[in-house]
């Protein structure tokens, strides 16, 4: 016996698969970007600063980006702001997932280069480690007492 597709279902059906369409074409791969860490002024405003790694502008700049040499850069959301100051003006590369409208990653692992080769110096997977080892081996109590030794 022939069942007929029930008038609502034939409606959202079309709908359906557009919407998931639509989320399966948003979802990202994982990208890589090369370029210098630079400071977010600098970078917005086309120019390379601060002059050296002890230039006081350090201090100011409130965040730092990776730039291209094309001159776009993105914001490494993730990535702590004294591991980007540490490696100020140094080429980098960062592999995450981007999002461009924002021009911002969320990274996966940040590389310097080191002579010939690009070095690690900060990933998502250390970074979680490190935060399982600080409050796994109990270096925070938070019942308010005194560990007992």
């Amino acid at each position: 016996m022939h069942h007929p597709t029930h008038p609502r279902l034939r409606t959202l059906l079309p709908l359906l698969t557009l919407v998931g369409g639509g989320l399966a074409m948003t979802s990202a791969a994982a990208e890589t970007i090369t370029g210098k860490i630079n400071g977010h002024g600098c970078a917005h405003g086309g120019h390379t600063c601060p002059a050296g790694k002890l230039d006081p502008h350090v201090a100011f700049e409130p965040d730092f980006v990776l730039q291209q040499a094309d001159g776009e850069y993105y914001f490494l959301s993730n990535v702590p702001r004294e591991t980007k100051v540490r490696h100020v003006l140094e080429e980098a590369r960062a592999t995450g997932e981007v999002n461009d409208r924002y021009n911002t990653m969320v990274v996966d692992e940040l590389q310097v280069k080191e002579d010939c080769s690009y070095e690690t110096v900060w990933s998502r997977k250390a970074q979680q480690a490190a935060f399982d080892r600080i409050y796994e081996d109990g270096w925070f109590v938070f019942s308010g007492e005194a560990p007992a030794y």
